[in-house]
């Protein structure tokens, strides 16, 4: 898997190479000139992925869209922030020696934390409910959002992995977010609590952009069924604007699990399946529109405005 990532990360930097080298100058990151303060700014885009029900694979799907949107060029920051049930370290075969809850407890730094991935894809790892207690959110949190806010500067991309959108730890954190993406199946039980999940954001002061993804969809006119439905009655009865995110639709695939058994990303161990056509249409989808320019001051980083919430006291665990 690290030859793979290698060639992956070679491919990216002669991609970039050839296109500095076709500019009219070629300055090194460090003498960037900076972007004029009245002009539009490019920063990191902060996607919060969440559910109203576990088991509906918006692990799987962060962890795979990752390693698509970082074959597209882009550097891509994942954190896994599902306290407790983290798992995108186990579903790419890694086995890293800290995690979120080490950084929270103060037993290590971030960047001891930090690993990569396929791809080269940075990963902070998630905390486990084995060794983490809710009582280290409070002492590391200030200094965890500082070195954050430093790796997700340098990220084009930052995915961030909540966990069900029904509690109040993945609202705080949608909170702070550019978009927040609620992932469904099209199982009746998911909708309803995606319906749920979106009416809690929608009820925030500032809400995020909400998008939707219906994964395991079984074909494509029950996902076009699905999502206008789904979209539709968010407007109806929530008030929320909801859009897919890109195509909005992940097909349902064998491959998926026979990838999670061996550990391994599916866009990896089968990359011409119809899942990882699918997340690989979602990432062109987010670089196309990554594109347009961004209009400074409608939100600041993630984490920036994450700890701002966090010195006015807004984010809580449970």
């Amino acid at each position: 898997m690290s030859d793979q990532a290698d060639r992956l990360r070679q491919l990216v930097l002669a991609t970039r190479s050839a296109a500095a080298d076709s500019g009219p100058t070629m300055l090194p990151a460090a003498e960037e000139p900076p972007m004029p303060a009245d002009g539009p700014t490019r920063r990191p885009r902060s996607l919060l992925f969440t559910s109203g029900k576990g088991g509906v694979g918006t692990s799987n799907l962060v962890l795979n869209l990752a390693i698509a949107l970082g074959e597209l060029g882009q550097d891509v920051l994942v954190v896994d922030a599902d306290i407790g049930l983290a798992n995108l370290d186990l579903l790419c075969g890694l086995s890293p020696r800290y995690d979120l809850g080490d950084v929270l407890a103060g037993r290590c730094t971030l960047a001891d934390a930090l690993v990569t991935g396929p791809g080269g894809v940075r990963i902070v790892p998630g905390a486990h409910a084995i060794r983490t207690g809710a009582e280290m959110l409070e002492d590391g949190a200030d200094r965890l959002v500082d070195e954050l806010g430093e790796l997700e500067s340098r990220s084009d991309f930052l995915l961030v992995d909540a966990g069900s959108g029904l509690g109040p730890g993945a609202t705080k954190l949608a909170a702070a977010a550019d978009t927040a993406v609620i992932v469904s199946t099209p199982e009746p039980t998911s909708l309803a609590d995606a319906h749920a999940a979106i009416g809690r954001f929608r009820r925030l002061p500032a809400p995020p952009r909400l998008r939707v993804v219906i994964n395991q969809a079984h074909s494509a006119a029950e996902a076009t069924e699905v999502l206008d439905r789904l979209v539709a009655s968010s407007r109806q009865f929530l008030g929320a604007v909801v859009a897919p995110l890109g195509p909005g639709t992940v097909r349902a695939d064998p491959n998926v699990g026979l990838a999670v058994r061996a550990r391994r990303p599916f866009v990896v161990a089968y990359p011409g399946s119809p899942a990882s056509r699918g997340v690989l249409r979602l990432a062109r989808a987010l670089v196309r529109e990554g594109n347009a320019p961004r209009v400074r001051g409608r939100r600041s980083g993630f984490f920036a405005a994450l700890a701002a919430r966090w010195a006015l006291g807004l984010v809580t665990t449970g």
